[in-house]
């Protein structure tokens, strides 16, 4: 039994981790009240960025987004590094919450391989 490579194991948040992006236990929004169609951060992306995000939203590793996208490592954390300061997010996991509590992804698009 060979161990499988890390990069090819593509890991996924969690079930739960997914429940409590897309359910979160209390509403960002009040209720009864209009919701903005898209968060600010939004419109001030990228095209690239935005596969970015995807990508990272979908569990990619840099150098898996690197090979999906044809870049290189450094220009992935470039972008990375971009997204942090756009979104205004500390971490990748604070860019995949602000990526399905947005809308950007939908909770329906991830897809377990």
């Amino acid at each position: 039994m060979t161990a499988t490579p890390y990069a090819a194991r593509r890991p996924v948040p969690a079930p739960r981790t997914l429940r409590l992006v897309a359910e979160p236990s209390r509403p960002a929004v009040p209720r009864g009240a209009a919701r903005a169609a898209r968060p600010a951060w939004f419109d001030r992306l990228s095209r690239r960025e935005s596969e970015v995000l995807w990508c990272i939203a979908q569990g990619r590793s840099n150098a898996e987004i690197a090979a999906d996208l044809f870049i290189s490592v450094p220009t992935v954390k470039s972008h990375v590094a971009r997204l942090l300061t756009k979104v205004h997010a500390r971490d990748r996991v604070q860019l995949v919450v602000a990526a399905y509590r947005s809308g950007f992804v939908p909770v329906s698009a991830h897809v377990e391989n």
